[in-house]
């Protein structure tokens, strides 16, 4: 457990850099009803400067001006409260002891999840995809439950926790023949990063555990991947 601290860290870290840039920006309540949101460049006695998100630049006198305020950042994302959600993620499996034939083996993951998020903190879902090990490979299928830690700030801190059956396609060879898969499961934490009104990045780290079987000369082995999954996706 102590190797997959640095992961969980990092994720720490990305979350505390998202959560605490751009405090505060300005913003001009003006008497004809228009709202300008940006940073003041420069306030007299009788006018204000203001430069935009966009980057445009403009000059009101106190006199078309209702009142200025201090706010939190505004973002486009628009928060999803219930209905369909979708992730697509994929990344490294992080190996570690776990061998057959004696090779270590790294492995690469990609992953699909469809579902309906029923509340903040709960979203069900099925997902398909495939676990590329050096030895063999695992189409996974398995049910995710997932649900959002906060649903403030700009980045999004979520909990996962999926559990299935690896589908085992290894092609028989010298090394083995007859592979077959078996249990499934995984969880761990991640953070949600969005970019436009309904969709972003995200970031995860967590414990994925899958279990195999194959027989060589007539000897049947068990073999238990457990890996450290670190992935990148988007999210809708």
């Amino acid at each position: 457990m102590k190797r997959w601290l640095p992961a969980f860290s990092l994720l720490l870290m990305v979350y505390n850099a998202y959560s605490q840039r751009a405090p505060s920006e300005d913003v001009l309540y003006l008497k004809n009803q228009w709202v300008i949101r940006g940073m003041i460049l420069v306030k007299t006695d009788s006018l204000v400067k203001i430069q935009s998100l966009n980057g445009n630049v403009y000059v009101f006198t106190l006199a078309e001006i209702d009142r200025m305020e201090k706010q939190k950042p505004w973002h486009p994302f628009v928060y999803k409260k219930t209905g369909f959600a979708h992730f697509t993620e994929l990344g490294p499996l992080v190996a570690g002891k776990t061998s057959i034939e004696g090779v270590t083996t790294a492995a690469f993951s990609f992953q699909t999840i469809s579902g309906y998020k029923f509340s903040q903190a709960a979203f069900m879902g099925l997902g398909l995809g495939a676990d590329l090990y050096a030895t063999q490979t695992i189409i996974p299928v398995f049910g995710s439950f997932r649900g959002d830690i906060s649903a403030k700030g700009s980045v999004i801190p979520y909990y996962f926790a999926d559990l299935g059956y690896g589908i085992n396609i290894t092609q028989r060879s010298a090394a083995g023949d007859n592979y077959q898969g078996g249990l499934l499961w995984a969880a761990g934490l991640g953070l949600k990063i969005p970019f436009n009104r309904s969709a972003g990045f995200l970031l995860s780290a967590g414990y994925r555990y899958q279990q195999t079987q194959y027989t060589q000369a007539g000897v049947r082995t068990q073999v238990t991947y457990n890996r450290l999954a670190i992935r990148a996706g988007f999210f809708l």
